[in-house]
């Protein structure tokens, strides 16, 4: 058989340009390839890895960390230039603050004691003051239908804010940069250890401070609290405070509470908020 296939070949021998068309194989043929495959080595046979699984991953924290320098953060009238970028752009990317519908944050902008008494009740969960648990404070200038009741309450109850006097709030007065750093010392009950003539030295206006407000704002300069833009020496506290300057305050006291990361800024004055990170209980 091999010989005739041999011959038949060599009688009509292929041309340069002829194509090989398969065609079914003979039975005999197939019996052939079958005596030759069954002389050649076996192959070992494939070993095909079993497929991995994706793992799971780890849940996501509540306060992911966040590079340093990112974009833009989301605001028209806000760039890298401006002195609370870095804090301001943190707080956008984790959309802790909102700006206004026409795209701007407007930093320069005083806030109002409601909308500071709202950013204190959406930012911080602590436990109510015992002695006003679950009481509301009445005022005189504040309906319950009031836009800010709720928040006004949770900030009063936590020990953030208070009213006048007079059983006032006065929640459309824009709230001084002293009556922030006072209102972040006593709704994170921070304590002072040194006296203010040590303390409120760097101060060149310390004489503004009112006996009141002398122990929170020693407590709040050692913490790390107080932003004094543009000069670390002047604390302005009569000024009133700009919605970028109590961003920075909220940012800051959040580090204190062990929520952010520290972001270093030339405008803090006292220890970073981080050395100072207590237990809120």
């Amino acid at each position: 058989m091999v010989l005739a296939l041999a011959a038949a070949i060599a009688r009509h021998p292929l041309r340069a340009k002829s194509t090989l068309v398969p065609a079914a194989t003979p039975a005999r043929v197939r019996g052939f390839q079958a005596l030759v495959n069954r002389r050649r080595p076996q192959s070992p046979p494939l070993t095909v890895p079993l497929p991995v699984l994706p793992q799971p991953l780890p849940p996501q924290q509540a306060w992911p960390d966040l590079p340093l320098v990112q974009g833009r953060p989301g605001f028209d009238d806000l760039n890298s230039g401006h002195w609370a970028w870095p804090v301001l752009n943190d707080l956008n990317q984790r959309s802790v603050i909102a700006g206004f519908p026409d795209g701007t944050f407007r930093p320069a902008a005083p806030m109002t004691r409601a909308e500071f008494a709202t950013q204190l009740a959406q930012l911080f969960n602590l436990p109510l003051e015992r002695s006003r648990l679950g009481e509301e404070t009445l005022y005189t200038d504040i309906d319950p239908d009031h836009w800010a009741y709720g928040n006004i309450q949770q900030a009063v109850q936590m020990g953030f804010l208070s009213g006048y006097p007079d059983s006032t709030f006065l929640p459309d007065q824009p709230i001084s940069r002293l009556h922030v750093i006072v209102a972040l010392a006593n709704g994170l009950l921070l304590k002072s250890s040194s006296s203010a003539t040590t303390a409120l030295k760097p101060y060149k206006d310390k004489s503004q401070v009112p006996p009141w407000a002398l122990g929170p704002l020693v407590a709040a300069t050692e913490t790390g609290l107080v932003i004094n833009y543009p000069d670390r020496n002047q604390l302005a506290p009569n000024r009133l405070a700009s919605r970028a300057e109590v961003a920075v305050m909220l940012h800051r006291a959040l580090v204190y509470t062990g929520t952010l990361q520290e972001i270093p800024l030339p405008y803090v004055v006292g220890r970073p908020a981080s050395e100072g990170q207590s237990q809120i209980k």
